[in-house]
Formats: structure tokens, C-alpha cells, sequence
């Protein structure tokens, strides 16, 4: 469902000795409705390394108070988890960290069955879009990403496609093998790249699946 894999690092010393888990499966509707809200996975991508309320905070431009809730609720669920907690002034201080750098959805709650409510299926879709949308519409707002074929130098393009492909079982196979060993190659990449200099952190979808198509009267 989603990658926490790069994001902007918050440092701190002296952390417990934590490594996350490579994958999360959301098994049940409650922590997969936990993930349907953009700010949630803004915190996750910031929790790929230990911080805190206050730094999660700075980060967003948000006042603490408004993160506790959500920090709760990704607790609760076993997405994020305390890897230390100091004495600061008097109070308690907990470092937080996700519990897995990728999260991905029970093929069950995906794939209830024929007849079965596609709750599941819909709250996935939903947060995906969601989460892309508000995320680009930030990028647009800020200036550093523009949806013109000639953009600025230093602003990166905004690519797009949605369509339909007529093709063959072996085709799409072929076209799906294609697409997943690009996605591989360049997820390696990133894994060995650090935020800074000239590596920049980009949002990336993809998707194909057979389309519904409805019967004309002609064919009746």
C-alpha cells in the first residue's frame, strides 16, 4: 500500500538498538482504516527513523496537539512503535519508529469474494488516490514540481497516464514483467541513496488489471 522507505530522516542520539520489520500485512478493516488519512502516512514516512511528537511536528508545520490522536491510533494498531523513551525537563519523551518500512494490505480484505462487501478493496483505492493527490497538490502549490512539458530548470515534471491497452495474455505478462523489473531496479537505487545533493524523494503509482468491459446490444 505504501513505501516508508524514503523520506526526510530525523535523527537521534543514542537510540535503542530497533530494526523494523521488511513488511506489515494489515489483516482487519480497523487498521486498514487507520492508514485512510494522508497525515497518517505522512507521519509514517517521517518515522522511518526514530523522532518524536515534536520533531513529526516541526516537520509538518503542525502543532503537537494535533498529532497525538493520529500517533495513538498508528500505536495501537502496531504500525509504530516506542524504541526509547528519556526523562526531559520532568517528562517523559518517547522516540517513536514505524514497525515495518512497507506496508501491505491481506489479500482477503482485497479480494473478499463474489457478493462480499468490498470495503477493504475501496478504503485501499481511496487512501492511494488520496494520498497522491494531496501530496502532488502540495508540490504544485510549493513550486517544486509543475505540470508543464517545459518546466523551469530545477522544478520536476509531473508524468500522468491513464488509458487502455488491447492486448494479449502473454503481452500484458510480458509488459507487467517489464514494468516490475524497472520498479526493482530503481527501488535498489533509492535504497542505497540518501535525501540530499541530488537525490530527491519522488511518488510513484502504478496499476494494471483486466478492464470490465460491458457487452454492446450488437453482441446480444
Amino acid at each position: 500500500m505504501t513505501d516508508t522507505k524514503k523520506s526526510d530522516p530525523i535523527n537521534v542520539p543514542n537510540q535503542r538498538d530497533f530494526a523494523p520489520s521488511e513488511t506489515f500485512v494489515v489483516e482487519d478493516l480497523d487498521t486498514l482504516k487507520v492508514l485512510a488519512d494522508p497525515l497518517r502516512l505522512k507521519i509514517l514516512e517521517l518515522m522511518e527513523s526514530p523522532c518524536t511528537v515534536k520533531q513529526v511536528a516541526a516537520s509538518l508545520d503542525l502543532p503537537p496537539t494535533k498529532l497525538y490522536y493520529h500517533i495513538n491510533q498508528l500505536e495501537k494498531h502496531g504500525l509504530i512503535v516506542v524504541v526509547e523513551t528519556r526523562i526531559v525537563s520532568g517528562i517523559i519523551e518517547k522516540h517513536y519508529q514505524v514497525a515495518a518500512y512497507r506496508i501491505e494490505v491481506a489479500e482477503h480484505l482485497l479480494s473478499p469474494g463474489e457478493g462480499a462487501d468490498p470495503e477493504g478493496l475501496t478504503i485501499t483505492v481511496d487512501s492511494v488516490l488520496e494520498d497522491i493527490r494531496v501530496s502532488l497538490h502540495e508540490s504544485l502549490q510549493s513550486g517544486i514540481a509543475s505540470t508543464s512539458e517545459n518546466a523551469e530548470q530545477g522544478k520536476r515534471n509531473v508524468n500522468m497516464y491513464s488509458g487502455r491497452f488491447y492486448l494479449t495474455p502473454e503481452q500484458i505478462e510480458a509488459f507487467n514483467e517489464s514494468i516490475t523489473a524497472i520498479i526493482e531496479e530503481y527501488e535498489k537505487i533509492s535504497e542505497q541513496q540518501t535525501e540530499g545533493d541530488s537525490a530527491s524523494p519522488y511518488k510513484v503509482l502504478y496499476t494494471t488489471f483486466p478492464a470490465f468491459q460491458r457487452r454492446s446490444k450488437s453482441d446480444d
